[in-house]
């Protein structure tokens, strides 16, 4: 898929990176955008094999990080372990769970005034 694949176009879209130490051969390449374009919800996957980065764009009302992640664990090639990877996959899964969440809600009243009901 092309760079212009993953410009957001919903206001539920996000884009995100994934590092992946183990990601050095076109094959590799091929088999992890087989394995995330699958997934229900992932609009985007561009693959960069000389800096071993996989970037992805997806609704967060469909999927979120931890399936992602999940998915390239499944995949054979897991993304970066580390202290601070760990942290901001807590982080990430956490924007993306709140974006769902707040998806599903109904708009507020304007001007923080109730709704007029019909009597």
């Amino acid at each position: 898929m092309t760079q212009a694949t993953l410009k957001l176009q919903g206001p539920w879209e996000v884009r995100r990176k994934f590092g992946i130490p183990e990601l050095s051969d076109p094959d590799g390449a091929e088999h992890v955008e087989r394995a995330l374009s699958q997934l229900t919800g992932v609009r985007g996957v561009v693959i960069d094999v000389p800096h071993h980065l996989v970037r992805i764009r997806y609704e967060t009302t469909e999927t979120d990080y931890a399936t992602i992640r999940n998915a390239l664990n499944v995949a054979g090639l897991p993304p970066k372990r580390r202290w601070w990877s760990d942290q901001k996959a807590r982080w990430l899964q956490n924007v993306d769970q709140t974006s769902r969440e707040n998806a599903g809600l109904t708009p507020p009243a304007c001007c923080n005034k109730p709704p007029a009901t019909k009597r």
